[in-house]
């Protein structure tokens, strides 16, 4: 049986472009392969990310080019993107119940709760605010 683990856009990003834990990230991803887990998220990953590289861009921390060739970097992990039927509802179920401001982070939690697998996130932040009542995130550095 083939293992899935839903990966939301901070872990993806660290895939990408250099973060404080990009190298465990690497290493991560590299387990996965190797196992041969199948990485899925919502749709919403890869507009996450494009905005994050946008980010940088504003910022002047990278050019358009540089930010294009992330995106097709982060396109090459063979993330599956997959929107479920009833995901979004969850999802502000979810936020709700979990104290959150927004229900971006929720949306990959819904997808794991539905597919019955691990959420994976780069954000320690959503992590430490959820860890002790959802037991099916994990969190790339967690302190």
């Amino acid at each position: 049986m083939t293992q899935v683990v839903v990966v939301d856009a901070s872990l993806a990003a660290m895939w990408v472009m250099p973060e404080p834990f990009s190298e465990e990230a690497l290493k991560q991803a590299d387990i996965w392969a190797e196992a041969g887990t199948r990485l899925v998220a919502p749709f919403l990953l890869m507009s996450e990310i494009t905005n994050a590289l946008y980010k940088r861009i504003l910022r002047g921390e990278i050019d358009l080019l540089t930010a294009q060739n992330a995106l097709q970097t982060a396109l090459a992990f063979g993330i599956e993107l997959r929107e479920q039927p009833g995901i979004s509802s969850r999802a502000i179920t979810l936020a709700q119940q979990l104290r959150q401001s927004t229900t971006y982070d929720c949306h990959y939690l819904a997808l794991a709760e539905q597919l019955d697998c691990e959420f994976w996130t780069g954000d320690q932040r959503f992590y430490r605010a959820v860890k002790d009542s959802v037991a099916r995130v994990r969190c790339i550095g967690a302190r």
